[in-house]
């Protein structure tokens, strides 16, 4: 007859669930990518973004603003506001593409980009002619 130790077992049991544990944890990442911007750009490559990340630019009325969307999978909302909340371009889901944003009031705004499993870039150019 085999004999067992029920410390031994426990402790397996105990090992197991802490690393499933550990494991979870580590799927509930927030960000992984780089983001950089200056008064003149604002661009952000993820490979996770579950969150919002933002970046504020100076700009006066009449200026344009190229905007590069590559998403490569999960759902990313996009929102350009001014400081008195005046939206210049908003869009939920944004699917992959290029435009160019033409600014109608002066001021600096912020450029939010929120992901839900999210992978992808997008980058936001002041456009100087």
């Amino acid at each position: 007859m085999i004999k067992t130790n029920p410390g031994l077992i426990l402790s397996i049991v105990v090992l197991s669930a802490l690393t499933l544990f550990l494991v979870g944890c580590a799927n509930n990442q927030i960000f992984s990518g780089s983001k950089t911007g200056n008064d003149n750009q604002f661009l952000a490559d993820f490979d996770l973004l579950n969150t919002t990340i933002s970046g504020d630019m100076p700009i006066l009325a009449g200026d344009s603003v190229a905007v590069a969307i590559d998403i490569k999978k999960g759902d990313v909302d996009i929102k350009v506001a001014n400081e008195n909340g005046t939206i210049a371009y908003q869009v939920d889901n944004v699917q992959t593409r290029n435009l160019m944003l033409t600014i109608k009031t002066a001021g600096t705004y912020t450029f939010s980009i929120t992901g839900y499993k999210a992978k992808g870039s997008v980058h936001f150019k002041k456009v100087y002619e």
